[in-house]
C-alpha cells in the first residue's frame, strides 16, 4: 500500500481556523477597549476628585482665617483708609457674602464689578484676612504720638512694600492703614503712613492709638471668590480676585458654589443656624460657614447626565442644579470651615 503525505488544509479547516483566529482577536480587542475605557474614567474621576479637593483647600484657606486682629477679639478698630466702607477697603467686617437672587444679581449688592462677571446660581464670598506667606513684625519701640512710624524689626522677606495695606495691633487696639513709604535700617526700619498715597490711600496719618514696643505689624488683603466663564474657552472655573487685581483662573471645571452662614444668636459663641448672605444682619456674629460646589469634568464621556445635584439645603439659600443632559462627570464638594478668629 502507497502512503501519501498530506501538504495542505482542505476548506473546512481553513475556515475553522479562521474563525478561531478571529474569536481570539475580538476577546483581545474587547479587553483592550474595556480596559482603555476603565483607564479613561478612572483617570477622568481622579482630575474630577483633585479639582474638587484643591478648590475646597483654597477656599477654606482665607475663610478660616479671616478676621484677625491679634491677640484680642473685642477692641477699638481704627481705620485711616480712603473708602474705608467699601468692598475692597473695609477690614472692620472679617467675612462677608452674596447671595446670587436673579439673572445677574446678588443681595447684598456686591458693589464692585468683577471680570470675569460670575455666574448666576453661584454665590460671592470675600474674606479680609492676613496675607499668606508673609511674617508679623515686632515694634521694637513705643510710639511717640499717632503720626508717628513704626520702628519695626524686619527681614527682606517680611518688608512691606509702598502701597500695600497693613495691621498694627496690640491686646487693646487695631489700626489698619497703607503704606506710604518704608526706610530700612539696621536694626531696625520703620514703616511710614501719611495722608494720601495710591487706591485706596490714607485719609489720615494718625493710627488712632500709641501703640506700645511688642505691637505687631502684619501684612493684610482682600479675597474675592466666585465662579466665572473663562473669557478663552466660555467654560466654568473657579476665580480668585486680591484686592484691587485682576481676578486669576484657580479652578476649571467648578460650575457653582453656594455659601450658607453659621450665626450664633444666643451669644454662646456656636453656630445655632445657618442662613444664606441675604439673611445676614450682622456679619460679627457668623462664626462658621457651610459651602458646595459642584465640579464638572473637562473631558466628555459616553454616559449622558441626566441627574440632580442639590448645594446645601434649600432653607440656607441652597440651590438644586441639573439636570444638564451632556456628557460630562459631576460631583458635590462640601465643607464647613469655622472661622479661628471668631469662633474660638
Amino acid at each position: 500500500m502507497t502512503l501519501h503525505k498530506q501538504r495542505g488544509v482542505n476548506l473546512v479547516e481553513l475556515m475553522v481556523a479562521s474563525v478561531i483566529g478571529l474569536i481570539l482577536i475580538a476577546g483581545v480587542l474587547s479587553i483592550f477597549v474595556s480596559s482603555k475605557m476603565t483607564y479613561f474614567s478612572n483617570e477622568k474621576m481622579a482630575r474630577l476628585q483633585e479639582n474638587g479637593r484643591v478648590a475646597l483647600n483654597l477656599v477654606s484657606f482665607d475663610v478660616r482665617a479671616s478676621g484677625y486682629s491679634g491677640c484680642a477679639r473685642a477692641v477699638p478698630f481704627t481705620s485711616s483708609l480712603n473708602s474705608s466702607t467699601t468692598l475692597l477697603w473695609n477690614y472692620a467686617i472679617p467675612l462677608q457674602g452674596f447671595e446670587n437672587t436673579g439673572t445677574a444679581t446678588w443681595a447684598p449688592t456686591v458693589g464692585i464689578t468683577l471680570a470675569p462677571a460670575a455666574v448666576d446660581n453661584s454665590d460671592i464670598i470675600v474674606a479680609r484676612t492676613v496675607r499668606r506667606d508673609t511674617i508679623a513684625m515686632r515694634v521694637e519701640s513705643d510710639l511717640a504720638g499717632l503720626t508717628s512710624d513704626p520702628a519695626v524689626l524686619t527681614t527682606m522677606a517680611s518688608a512691606p512694600t509702598v502701597g500695600q495695606i497693613m495691621m498694627i495691633t496690640d491686646c487693646t487696639a487695631t489700626s489698619v492703614f497703607q503704606v506710604t513709604g518704608y526706610t530700612a535700617g539696621s536694626p531696625n526700619s520703620t514703616i511710614q503712613h501719611a495722608s494720601g498715597g495710591s487706591d485706596p490711600g490714607n485719609s489720615t496719618g494718625e493710627l488712632g492709638n500709641l501703640y506700645r514696643a511688642g505691637s505687631r505689624v502684619a501684612s493684610l488683603q482682600t479675597v474675592i471668590y466666585y465662579v466665572g466663564n473663562d473669557p478663552a474657552t466660555g467654560q466654568p472655573a473657579l476665580y480668585r480676585q486680591i484686592g484691587a487685581a485682576a481676578a486669576e483662573l484657580l479652578i476649571e471645571g467648578v460650575e457653582a458654589i453656594q455659601f450658607a452662614y453659621g450665626l450664633d444668636t444666643n451669644g454662646d459663641r456656636l453656630a445655632d443656624q445657618y442662613v444664606a448672605a441675604n439673611n445676614v444682619t450682622n456679619w460679627d456674629n457668623v462664626l462658621s460657614v457651610n459651602y458646595a460646589l459642584l465640579v464638572r469634568s473637562e473631558e466628555i464621556g459616553s454616559q449622558v447626565d441626566a441627574k440632580t445635584y442639590q448645594l446645601l439645603p434649600a432653607a440656607a439659600g441652597g440651590r438644586t442644579l441639573g439636570p444638564f443632559s451632556d456628557r460630562r462627570s459631576r460631583m458635590v464638594f462640601t465643607s464647613t470651615i469655622a472661622l479661628r478668629n471668631r469662633a474660638l
